[in-house]
């Protein structure tokens, strides 16, 4: 876009935006992948203040001068008057009071690295992360919780069934804030919810965040068994006998009496992964059914499949746990132990009811 038509650009949007009234919490997204902007695109509709740290330089310039990421998601518009974008993270975190993280697991540790405990630990954390911090092989409250010394009273967890893609295309989704704080939840779940996205709230954090990390790596195995030939019909079974194993090892891990897996956060969340045109982990393990190394499909993938860190993660943490889930026992097998793609996920087969 010719940046001297860009006012008028812009000026499209303002009438639409000064409907609402929108809400002066003070937010910073850490994060400038496609679930980082869509989650961008929420917020604005909601609230005043968004400061928002990128990695990279152009995706700073390419919305302060354009109003779009380059990179990610680049159909949505960003108003860089109500978005302020920089590649300071300690600049973003200081001008906020909640902190929504959405880096990939694998690269939180070094990509939260330059802040000090102090200015982090008095923050309310907004985890929009799938995954589990390798340098620990915690989950991502447990990580901040050690390594900041974050208040538990003081994170939430915001998940569902919900493609950036899809909330970029503003179809209807659902999103669940999870948080052992009542009054914190439902303040995430407002600033979550608009035209295209309902929200609920629930206080089974921990079952919420376990079952999102285990959800990517079932979706990476419904694609090397894609990948490898195998129809519609196993797959739904193979996604059931997930959602089994998915119950067993979160209740091993976080008791609750509140949990029902069928609901759209636990159940949802890992059909929408599993099956859809979307997921870069069905696409990953679908690359590996046809027959891709490990190491090609890394360089092959632009975006980053959690799924493929998720399972060496869930493996070691169940070397002490010895939780029976042979599901992500073969895909970690296929992944990181040369284990031969097609006799791996035919023997796990066997398994299925």
């Amino acid at each position: 876009m010719n940046p001297s038509n860009y006012e008028d650009f812009e000026n499209q949007f303002i009438p639409l935006r000064k409907k609402k009234s929108r809400m002066r919490y003070r937010v910073a997204v850490i994060g400038g992948g496609t679930w980082a902007t869509a989650i961008i695109k929420i917020l604005s509709t909601n609230l005043e203040h968004i400061h928002w740290w990128v990695r990279e330089p152009e995706i700073e310039e390419g919305i302060n001068r354009y109003g779009h990421n380059p990179l990610y998601l680049s159909s949505v518009f960003i108003n860089p008057k109500e978005v302020k974008v920089t590649q300071d993270i300690r600049l973003a975190v200081a001008k906020a009071d909640y902190i929504v993280i959405v880096t990939p697991s694998a690269f939180l540790h070094k990509t939260l690295e330059p802040l000090k405990k102090s200015k982090l630990n008095r923050k309310k954390v907004i985890i929009a992360v799938k995954g589990i911090v390798p340098e620990t092989m915690q989950v991502v409250t447990e990580y901040l919780r050690s390594e900041f010394s974050i208040s538990f009273n003081n994170m939430a967890v915001i998940s569902g069934p919900s493609h950036a893609e899809e909330v970029s295309q503003e179809k209807l989704s659902f999103l669940t804030s999870a948080s052992s704080n009542v009054e914190l939840a439902e303040t995430v779940a407002r600033f979550f919810k608009n035209r295209y996205v309902r929200t609920s709230v629930t206080n089974d954090i921990m079952g919420i965040e376990l079952a999102v990390v285990l959800k990517n790596i079932y979706a990476l195995g419904a694609g090397i068994y894609s990948g490898l030939g195998y129809g519609d019909n196993f797959i739904a079974c193979y996604v059931a006998n997930c959602l089994k194993e998915m119950k067993r090892f979160v209740s091993k891990m976080y008791s609750s009496d509140v949990r029902q897996l069928t609901d759209s956060v636990y159940l949802g969340d890992l059909l929408v992964t599993a099956y859809s045109k979307y997921s870069r982990n069905r696409m990953f393990g679908n690359m590996i059914g046809h027959g891709l190394s490990v190491k090609v499909t890394l360089l092959e993938m632009k975006m980053v499949a959690e799924g493929y860190y998720a399972a060496r993660c869930v493996h070691e943490i169940n070397k002490k746990e010895q939780a029976n889930i042979p599901i992500v026992e073969a895909i970690y097998n296929v992944l990181y132990e040369n284990i031969p793609v097609s006799a791996e996920m035919k023997r796990l087969s066997e398994y299925f009811i």
